[in-house]
């Protein structure tokens, strides 16, 4: 039986994808793995394609099918080879890629670039919200954008709050195991906006283990364990120990790749750190999961990006 996912890395890539035609029959073996039907008839016999466009006519019905109809793909000016090539770089590289150096390794305009990104990081999140996190679960928050004036940190400054749930396994007699993440930037740190994040993203009946602050209790009544460990004088990471890490990595990120995020995309970029981390051990895997990811989201406008 093929794999699902294949293992690729730099060089395998490069002398595998060399031409435009070849990046678009592997798009169409992976979104197609028994055959592209047809849009309009479901039959599976189609002329050659045409030579000026990327389409293939219907034999029975005579309907002109896209097979890149309904993803990121579709409508956008750029060669699928330079699409194959971005969301490889994307993939492999684990500190994330801004939208400069994109557009200077592949010679693009910033705004394509920037547009390519905001699309694949789309696919992104909608690949990652078919799953909820399960078992035990650290929940915090944390703060992310511009000090205000005076130098505030944390709780009560201007800077956007986001949530942070992390999963983890116990071990017996060993050290817990962390698991997958979920983030979520919110306008504040309340009730509502901690219950609506915690059933969005977590299963019911999982243990859910925070810091003390009072607006975490309340999940009980909605079907969720809470294991409350008070920080009062000991240190966060000891209290919280997988999502104060996770904290750590997101804040390297957001410094080191992007040198601070604004407000309004902000939570493009919480999604593909959570993509990549979430994916961590199938690193070899990510060109054809991410690839499938961009298959399966529909098409969006730039006007959705931009918006």
């Amino acid at each position: 039986m093929e794999k699902r996912y294949h293992e690729r890395n730099l060089m395998d890539f490069f002398t595998t994808f060399t031409s435009e035609e070849i990046c678009e029959q592997y798009l169409i073996k992976v979104r197609f793995p028994d055959g592209m039907p047809c849009l309009k008839c479901g039959k599976k016999d189609f002329y050659p394609r045409l030579k000026d466009r990327r389409a293939y006519q219907c034999k029975s019905c005579k309907f002109f099918n896209r097979p890149t109809a309904g993803t990121i793909f579709h409508r956008t000016h750029t060669p699928l080879l330079e699409w194959f090539v971005a969301i490889f770089l994307v993939a492999f590289d684990k500190r994330g890629l801004s939208a400069l150096l994109l557009s200077e390794e592949l010679g693009l305009k910033y705004e394509t670039a920037w547009a390519m990104l905001s699309r694949m990081r789309h696919a992104m999140a909608k690949r990652d919200a078919t799953y909820k996190l399960r078992g035990y679960v650290e929940i915090d928050e944390m703060f992310i954008g511009a000090s205000t004036e005076g130098g505030k940190r944390g709780r009560g400054t201007e800077k956007t709050p986001v949530l942070v749930a992390v999963s983890y396994t116990p071990v017996k007699g060993k050290d817990e195991v962390t698991g997958f993440a979920k983030l979520k930037a919110v306008d504040d740190i309340n009730e509502e906006t901690v219950i609506k994040f915690v059933k969005a993203n977590v299963e019911q009946g999982a243990t859910i283990r925070t810091d003390g602050l009072p607006v975490y209790p309340t999940v009980e009544k909605h079907g969720f364990k809470h294991d409350c460990e008070p920080i009062k004088k000991r240190k966060a990471h000891l209290v919280l120990p997988h999502v104060h890490t996770f904290i750590s990595n997101l804040r390297s990120f957001v410094q080191g790749t992007h040198h601070g995020l604004s407000e309004t995309h902000l939570q493009q970029y919480l999604d593909e750190f959570c993509y990549r981390f979430n994916r961590r051990h199938r690193r070899p895997e990510l060109f054809d999961r991410l690839l499938r990811a961009c298959l399966e989201q529909e098409e969006t406008p730039y006007s959705a990006l931009v918006g």
